[in-house]
């Protein structure tokens, strides 16, 4: 199942929210008990929580690739054939996992990516270089991507307990939302193909 969780902050530094981000990444143990794995930077928090299916021993994130650093959730139906295609382009490849295939990929395609890659997922790449985020998740919503973008604060989770542990966002009923959540679930019923790009 797995479970992605991420934090970033346009100005102010994030270094005294690690604690709180650790409990927000712990409020999604039930998704994911064989690892959990972090990157903190000044200004980012992303997090991962494992349910190990393919290469226990390679797969743990995030997955790093030169700039590039991924917390990803899901499956990928055609990753051997995209993987081919960026060994033909002289990619190497370290693991079995598909999280690889979606970082070396959007490395070589960037959002092009999301046309050529069949599946279910959700996924942040965070470039270090530049500072930008790209965050997609399945055209259907089948694995959960929920985020806030408040002020300087944008978070994204696969659940929405941990956005709101962050205490920046107050939970309030919207009779809309309601809505959509019991007539379609946690898909959202704008859109078919849903990206967010941050910088």
């Amino acid at each position: 199942m797995c479970a992605i969780c991420g934090w970033i902050n346009k100005q102010d530094k994030l270094t005294e929210k690690q604690e709180t981000f650790r409990e927000m990444l712990d409020l999604m143990s039930c998704r994911g008990k064989d690892n959990t794995g972090y990157y903190f930077g000044e200004k980012v928090l992303l997090g991962h929580k494992r349910l190990a299916i393919i290469d226990i021993e390679k797969g743990n994130q995030p997955m790093y690739y030169k700039d590039y650093i991924i917390v990803y959730n899901g499956e990928l139906y055609n990753a051997d054939e995209i993987k081919k295609k960026l060994i033909e382009k002289k990619y190497k490849f370290d693991t079995a996992c598909d999280t690889e295939v979606v970082l070396k990929g959007y490395a070589e395609y960037k959002e092009k990516l999301l046309d050529m890659i069949e599946g279910i997922f959700a996924f942040c790449i965070y470039n270090r270089k530049t500072e930008e985020i790209f965050l997609a998740r399945d055209r259907f919503g089948i694995k959960p991507l929920y985020y806030s973008n408040n002020g300087n604060n944008f978070i994204f989770s696969s659940m929405i307990k941990p956005i709101l542990k962050s205490k920046v966002v107050k939970p309030y009923l919207s009779k809309k939302a309601l809505g959509e959540i019991l007539a379609l679930g946690p898909s959202k019923k704008q859109g078919s193909r849903n990206i967010y790009r941050h910088k």
